[in-house]
């Protein structure tokens, strides 16, 4: 189940993402997540520190079922990363209504991040915990973009048990749900946009649209958004990274 986990039609059919590591098994239960079952390695529950112990002894009051498996199984596992000896299933979560999303704060504004076909897990992770840490209303992904991938997972530190996570197959019907909500959706591009120090962000509820990282957002999501914005940059550089525009832009909505 743990090998199913890894891909994305393994979860979907069988309902389960897999997590490793100690850390990730430590603020999933701190988010109240339940884990159903976890491996271990051999040997380990006889002398663990006393940190694993406590997370174990915390794994099994929680109902979650521990088996031990050969050490060598779980280095297969993790690519011989040494987050820890344990990796874990958790139910995929039943995705929450974005009418629902946008009603749970009406006291600050809605802010969405919107991930259109970043490819790269890792990006997508970290775009995830950007969205977490700017105090972003939720995460949202579209196309190829999977904050359930184990590398994905891995870089979220946690912030996907902490965040809800919404996904649309095609961004373009993403699009058209935003506006039925009255939600101002905002593209961004690495240049033709308005600055971003002349953009004030007033709009009870923004969505940032964030495209792949080797093409940007389509000239389709372009021409549909609301508004454009770009990042004044030093010359020679073409672009700031996924993660790191997405924190800038987020951190100037929190200003504004």
């Amino acid at each position: 189940m743990i090998r199913r986990a890894a891909t994305r039609k393994g979860r979907e059919v069988g309902g389960f993402f897999s997590i490793e590591g100690i850390r990730l098994h430590e603020r999933a239960l701190r988010a109240g997540v339940q884990v159903e079952q976890a491996i271990v390695a051999q040997g380990i529950q006889s002398q663990p520190s006393s940190r694993l112990r406590t997370l174990l002894n915390d794994l099994r009051q929680s109902n979650c079922q521990l088996v031990d498996v050969p050490p060598a199984l779980i280095e297969e596992l993790t690519g011989g990363r040494e987050l820890g000896p344990i990796l874990g299933l958790v139910k995929m979560p039943e995705q929450p209504r974005l009418a629902d999303v946008l009603k749970r704060n009406e006291e600050a504004p809605a802010v969405l991040l919107v991930a259109v076909d970043v490819k790269d897990p890792g990006n997508v992770g970290a775009l995830l915990r950007t969205a977490h840490a700017c105090g972003a209303t939720a995460f949202v992904t579209t196309g190829i973009s999977d904050p359930f991938h184990p590398r994905a997972l891995r870089t979220t530190m946690g912030s996907l048990f902490k965040l809800p996570v919404l996904r649309f197959e095609e961004p373009m019907m993403l699009l058209v749900r935003l506006r039925e909500l009255g939600v101002e959706t905002v593209g961004t591009v690495a240049s033709g946009g308005i600055p971003l120090p002349q953009v004030t962000f007033s709009s009870p509820a923004i969505a940032v649209l964030i495209g792949s990282e080797a093409w940007g957002l389509s000239l389709e999501i372009q021409t549909a958004v609301d508004r454009l914005v770009s990042i004044p940059m030093s010359r020679g550089v073409d672009s700031f990274s996924a993660n790191a525009a997405a924190a800038i832009v987020l951190y100037e909505i929190g200003r504004d």
